[in-house]
């Protein structure tokens, strides 16, 4: 353009002549400027029609909204798919208007799958979420928000049949079945259905039902085959179907077409227990595989296998290792890993603290209560049978040899267990097993706890058990009450009758009883005597008091904040004590309301010991730490949840770096701001981007 024209646009502009300057710009081809100095004078529908004809569809984009023009925004949007750049530049200006679905769609159609999915699941558009993910080959999070969706509405035939065709693709044979029914019911997606649900019936070996679904489907394309395995192989190339075409190099390294093995936990004469990563759920598991042959000893071990799985399925309970799945093709049992070992790992060093068995009676306690409420008796309690998870929580696992009581016992088979803690009547075969006889179990383990020995310490085990009275515990562990070895007298006793009615009897005689243990305050006062600092009146905590001798924490290394950290006797794990003033402690307060798997967890704020007790999550800071492809994605996957709980929570991080974020094995944590930031989630968002691009 000629220095002359210029000029005469720029006078048009001083004078306000917008829409002339406007119009010279047109006639000398440059429809951009055109557009922005239409614009500028609110002249919307020109301003969109330079833009559009010129080819600037973002900024014809941007008219459209800021004239909120429904027709011009529903064209821009079908054209700005044909133009990804554009369309990029699209989707942060509907973004910056609150117009999330668009942003999504322009996203998506720009190729940035991950902030599309993000989009519209904030929109609350789960299947379109989902549709992003899976595209991406990220199934697992697919499958997550197709469930979602389906149970805001469970007549969504697609999200149905793609939830269908992921789990079936993750060996979820069952499951599977149970979307792809719903799939058939619509009629747009039945033909598609009725496919994947001969496969997956047929995968469960349930080839009756198979053949029923084949026949549906043939009565819509009659030229398919008449058997089921012919149909497969035509469908799927294998007769199989998809279970046939799992078995792959990769898939052949994957139990039931899911499970990772990691390493063998344990081995013994029937099988193993296996740790292993669950590729849908993206959590670690125990798979248990029975190994046995087909003699009466093999069909025996397979039936209390069985039994495990159908017994320890049924309950629901916090003090209960969960069963995720039963595969009798196996056969093997999915149950949650328990991380932190067993009781019988711990007692290997002798007694423990009192603090620890008190925390570990009351779990126990509460898990048998409850399954003897099912009319369930465990038959099997042992140290080697109590699990602890990363976090300290113990539970009760280990169902093989439990039976409901109203279906009885016969004495063959009843000398199941272990003989060091079994009662007098699984001994001897008098009597089924009732309640009592898991408490005498119970009792044979609270004494090992206490004194670091068993009551009744074999080889002869049978003649001790029926004839013998152990020595009390009290004479055994120095300053212990003497009500334990009341207690105790009645727990071990040789008739059912002798011993307490219920575990709630127990738990009132536990609860009256002290726990407080002398070599232990003696240690903890010497403890605080050295290391606590001279106190200083009238002022805020600059470090967190050190915990007093009747307290549970045993300090470990002093921080240079003023915090340290300290070893929690109670649960078994270590965590961080930290000053806490009164406005810190409004602040975590409102961080705890965030509270989420992959955030710092606020175990305890004192108010008035002035001090909060955080977690200490396991791992290096991300800074240092090493992951591979898949440890990475994982770990943005996780941090992005936490940041997603505390915009929710109405807060925002404001230091999110390499330092702030904890990898440590399978979890990835959040570490907590240490002050409120006036930052926005829209920079949060940011920093994280910048962290995992």
């Amino acid at each position: 353009m000629s220095e002359d024209l210029e000029s005469r646009i720029q006078a048009l502009i001083g004078a306000g002549r917008h829409a002339d300057a406007a119009a010279l710009c047109l006639q000398q081809g440059e429809a951009r400027r055109a557009g922005k100095l239409y614009a500028e004078v609110w002249d919307w529908p020109k301003a969109i029609e330079a833009s559009e004809n010129a080819g600037y569809f973002a900024d014809a984009y941007a008219y459209a909204l800021a004239a909120q023009d429904r027709g011009a925004l529903q064209r821009l949007m079908q054209i700005l798919p044909d133009h990804p750049e554009q369309a990029r530049d699209a989707a942060a200006t509907a973004e910056g208007k609150g117009r999330v679905v668009d942003a999504a769609s322009l996203r998506e159609a720009a190729g940035e799958i991950d902030l599309a999915a993000e989009l519209y699941e904030r929109a609350g558009e789960l299947a379109e979420a989902a549709r992003c993910h899976e595209s991406a080959g990220r199934y697992r999070e697919a499958g997550v928000l197709y469930e979602k969706r389906l149970r805001e509405e469970s007549g969504d035939g697609e999200a149905a049949l793609r939830l269908g065709r992921i789990l079936a693709g993750f060996g979820r044979w069952d499951h599977a079945a149970r979307a792809l029914q719903k799939a058939v019911d619509d009629r747009d997606h039945r033909e598609a259905a009725l496919e994947m649900l001969v496969a997956c019936f047929d995968a469960m070996k349930m080839h009756d039902a198979a053949g029923t679904a084949l026949e549906r489907l043939r009565r819509l394309k009659p030229e398919l085959p008449v058997k089921v395995d012919a149909f497969l192989r035509e469908t799927f190339g294998d007769e199989r179907g998809p279970a046939g075409l799992s078995q792959g190099d990769e898939a052949s390294q994957l139990l039931a077409g899911r499970y990772r093995i990691v390493r063998t936990l344990g081995a013994g004469g029937t099988g193993r227990v296996l740790l292993a990563h669950d590729g849908f759920y993206d959590r670690e598991v125990a798979v248990k595989i029975l190994t046995v042959g087909s003699t009466s000893q093999g069909r025996d071990a397979y039936v209390r296998f069985e039994r495990e799985a159908r017994v320890a399925a049924g309950l629901d309970h916090p003090n209960v290792v969960r069963v995720h799945e039963f595969n009798a093709d196996g056969p093997f049992l999915v149950m949650e890993f328990m991380a932190g070992g067993t009781l019988e790992e711990r007692l290997e060093e002798g007694a423990l603290p009192l603090a620890m068995i008190k925390n570990v009676t009351n779990a126990v306690l509460a898990g048998l209560e409850t399954v003897h409420r099912r009319g369930v008796i465990h038959r099997d309690l042992k140290p080697a049978n109590i699990f602890f998870g990363a976090t300290g929580d113990v539970k009760l696992g280990d169902f093989g040899t439990a039976h409901l009581q109203d279906l009885g016992a016969t004495l063959t088979g009843a000398l199941i267990g272990t003989l060091a803690y079994m009662a007098p009547e699984q001994v001897t075969g008098s009597r089924r097993p009732e309640a009592a006889t898991d408490l005498y179990a119970f009792g044979c383990i609270l004494y090992r706890m206490l004194t670091g020995a068993l009551p009744f310490p074999g080889p002869d085990f049978v003649t001790q058990h029926l004839e013998l009275v152990p020595p009390a515990p009290s004479s055994l562990r120095e300053g212990l009450d003497s009500g334990f070895d009341a207690l105790l007298s009645r727990l071990l006793g040789k008739t059912i009758e002798d011993r307490p009615g219920s575990v709630e009897e127990v738990r009132k005689i536990l609860d009256g009883l002290d726990w407080r243990d002398p070599d232990e305050d003696e240690l903890a006062a010497l403890v605080a005597r050295e290391r606590r600092p001279e106190p200083a009146p009238e002022k805020r905590p600059t470090s967190a008091p050190p915990p007093a001798a009747e307290e549970r924490y045993t300090l470990l290394e002093p921080r240079e904040d003023g915090a340290y950290l300290a070893q929690d006797e109670l649960l078994g794990r270590t965590v961080r004590i930290e000053p806490c003033d009164p406005e810190r402690a409004r602040f975590l307060k409102k961080l705890a309301a965030a509270d989420g798997p992959h955030l710092q967890a606020i175990f305890d704020i004192d108010d008035e010991g002035g001090r909060a007790v955080i977690e200490e999550p396991k791992g290096e800071s991300m800074a240092r730490a090493l992951m591979d492809d898949d440890q990475r994605a994982r770990a943005k996957t996780q941090i992005r949840e936490a940041l997603e709980r505390l915009h929710a929570a109405g807060l925002v991080h404001g230091h999110l770096g390499l330092g702030a974020v904890r990898v440590g094995p399978g979890r990835a944590t959040l570490l907590l701001p240490a002050q409120p930031s006036d930052g926005s989630p829209e920079a949060d968002r940011e920093a994280f981007a910048s962290l995992f691009p």
